[in-house]
């Protein structure tokens, strides 16, 4: 594996590594630098990865690094920049159904009050991306992977620029969203015209993954957990399975199919936002909402969930098990 630096608006490779980037144990040993405690200077941030599942996990470092670092100052790079830094391709292979990486890029950031500013080529020198963090320990999965233990990414990436275990702890870093007021006003009139006041669930039944679309969403402990929400109403998408004549359908008689309304995705994830409980397979529409208050139950095909885990959702394993972190 390699590990990447955007020097000069170049991707240079820095070492080939088992994994990203270094332990805390290293990291102490060879006192590598965070931030100085008072920094107040700007922190430009690049995802090298684009789907809404891998801007979402790392949307809670913005607000937490302000936390931290109240004069730091947060830059993003504009469509230009990731258009021609990764090419229509690279931003094409992360699509998930009509969207592209560019419009994954919005999907998640769009209204971020912490972002300061978003930059070109030849603005900054260097570059930081997720390829810096520091995790806690490695794991090896079944296919012989190496990967970071069950630890979110945002918190290694916030270790590495200077957290400690505590503030890692205390100040929250997990996924965040910030909507317009015309999204929550059509969201609120949505919920409020097929909800009335009632408290409400979202299912969702879709992989981004095609290999990830099967059948044991039937016979998982999933299922058991969903029992306690039988009672509530539910919003759902699903392109894994017609609902109709299934458990699930069984369980929840109150449906509103997601795909049969004019919402945007956006406006779709904060009716999910608002939602007392989310169920269904591990995506990044859930990943996105699962910094809210929200109680997730997530179906993931891995064996170990490693950097992509989020604190406060429970994760549901093929193999049977349970996790929650």
């Amino acid at each position: 594996m390699l590990y990447y630096r955007i020097i000069d608006d170049k991707v240079v490779v820095m070492d080939e590594v088992n994994y990203l980037l270094f332990s805390k144990e290293d990291k102490e040993r060879n006192s590598i630098q965070g931030l100085p405690d008072d920094y107040d200077g700007w922190f430009p941030f690049l995802r090298m990865c684009h789907t809404i599942g891998d801007y979402a996990i790392t949307s809670g470092i913005f607000q937490a690094l302000k936390t931290k670092y109240p004069k730091i100052q947060i830059a993003l790079p504009t469509d230009e920049y990731l258009f021609k830094f990764f090419g229509e391709a690279g931003l094409e292979y992360y699509s998930s159904g009509t969207n592209n990486g560019l419009q994954n890029f919005h999907i998640v950031n769009d209204n971020n009050p912490h972002i300061d500013y978003y930059y070109n080529f030849g603005e900054f020198q260097s570059i930081f991306t997720d390829h810096e963090r520091c995790y806690t320990s490695l794991v090896k999965r079944p296919n012989g992977d190496i990967r970071s233990c069950d630890e979110p990414l945002a918190e290694q990436i916030l270790r590495r620029f200077g957290f400690t275990e505590e503030e890692l702890k205390t100040i929250d870093s997990r996924p965040k969203l910030y909507f317009s007021v015309e999204e929550k006003q059509k969201g609120d009139e949505f919920i409020k015209s097929h909800m009335g006041n009632s408290e409400y669930g979202c299912l969702l039944f879709s992989a981004r993954i095609e290999e990830y679309r099967n059948e044991w969403e039937y016979d998982t402990e999933l299922f058991n957990a969903s029992e306690q929400y039988s009672d509530y109403p539910v919003f759902y998408y699903s392109n894994a399975f017609d609902l109709e004549n299934t458990k699930w359908n069984k369980r929840f008689n109150h449906t509103v199919d997601f795909s049969k309304t004019d919402l945007t995705i956006r406006e779709q994830l904060y009716v999910k936002s608002k939602a007392k409980f989310n169920i269904g397979y591990q995506a990044g529409v859930t990943d996105a909402i699962s910094g809210t208050e929200t109680e997730c139950h997530v179906l993931t095909p891995y064996y170990n969930i490693a950097e992509c885990c989020i604190r406060g959702v429970t994760y549901y394993f093929s193999d049977g098990s349970i996790k929650r972190f």
